[in-house]
């Protein structure tokens, strides 16, 4: 069986053409169908529902909700577009505004990162990329060329110094990290660790490094922090995943060694799995909107011979 790769169902239309016309962004974010997704020190707005299963659900505003204290917000990002609806996000920067929507909406201010199992598809991206998008902005305010400071252009997707002999430009931007599953035979390589729950296990990662290409990084990642070598490399499939700027790229890949030796400061544990142990140790799994539960997934369910 081929399991259906999750992470291509972009619902957002990202309508980067539409950036640059200003009078279009300032009509579509104070209008009565715009969603407005509101931040405050990282967290994102967000109500828990209990029924008819427990969930974590996004609050959207609008610009009637924030018209009043628009001296407590942040300049409007334009992310997209949603079922019609243009949507976006600001920044919340005082605390008094914050408890009000609070307040208003029976709902707090959450890091997404424990809940986002808790999230539904849509807003598991629409929030992770206004998230996103604060933490880029918060990380720009200054020019690393020269110090000057920047100033949010193009509905919030470019930053450019302010000085007049500089003018450097600044792009959000994602780091290419690896993500691999090794196999050997009937086995797979899972690793922990220690800040994790208790039990989990996952597939190794890591950031791919200059001058390197991705199947590069996965032999070298491997080796550094289980000690296996590791022959032919296959890729599967990618992830957005902003926590806070990563791009996963999902890899399977043979073992050539399984004397497991682990890294300096990298894995807590490192061990083979069988399909059987995993299938009956579900808590061993990492969470269920991640690349690496796919991957770890499509091996089960599929025969993928060394």
């Amino acid at each position: 069986m081929v399991m259906n790769n999750s992470f291509l169902k972009n619902t957002l239309d990202r309508s980067s053409d539409l950036r640059n016309d200003k009078a279009w962004i300032d009509a579509q974010f104070k209008s009565n169908t715009s969603r407005i997704v509101p931040v405050h020190n990282m967290n994102i707005l967000c109500k828990s529902i209990l029924s008819p299963a427990q969930s974590v659900a996004g609050v959207y505003l609008t610009y009637q909700d924030l018209q009043h204290s628009l001296e407590s917000v942040g300049y409007p990002i334009f992310m997209g577009v949603l079922d019609s609806s243009p949507c976006f996000s600001v920044e919340i920067n005082s605390i008094e505004l914050a408890s009000q929507l609070c307040s208003q909406n029976n709902a707090t201010f959450q890091d997404l990162k424990p809940v986002m199992t808790l999230l539904d598809h849509t807003d598991f991206e629409v929030l992770s990329l206004a998230r996103y998008m604060a933490f880029w902005h918060l990380r720009h305010q200054y020019c690393g060329k020269c110090g000057n400071i920047t100033l949010s252009y193009k509905a919030g997707h470019v930053r450019i110094c302010q000085s007049r002999s500089c003018g450097e430009y600044y792009f959000p931007s994602m780091d290419p990290a690896i993500i691999v599953l090794i196999i050997s035979g009937e086995r797979c390589l899972l690793g922990r660790q220690k800040e994790w729950r208790e039990g989990m296990y996952s597939t190794l990662a890591g950031f791919v490094e200059p001058g390197e290409t991705p199947e590069e990084a996965v032999a070298r990642e491997v080796q550094e922090e289980a000690g296996i070598y590791i022959g032919e490399v296959e890729y599967q499939y990618s992830q957005s995943w902003l926590y806070p700027n990563s791009l996963m790229l999902g890899f399977t890949a043979i073992a050539k060694s399984e004397d497991i030796m682990l890294g300096r400061d990298e894995l807590e544990d490192a061990r083979w799995f069988t399909r059987k142990e995993i299938i009956l140790n579900p808590k061993i799994l990492p969470y269920e909107n991640s690349i690496a539960y796919k991957l770890i997934m499509k091996w089960l369910d599929e025969d993928i011979v060394s």
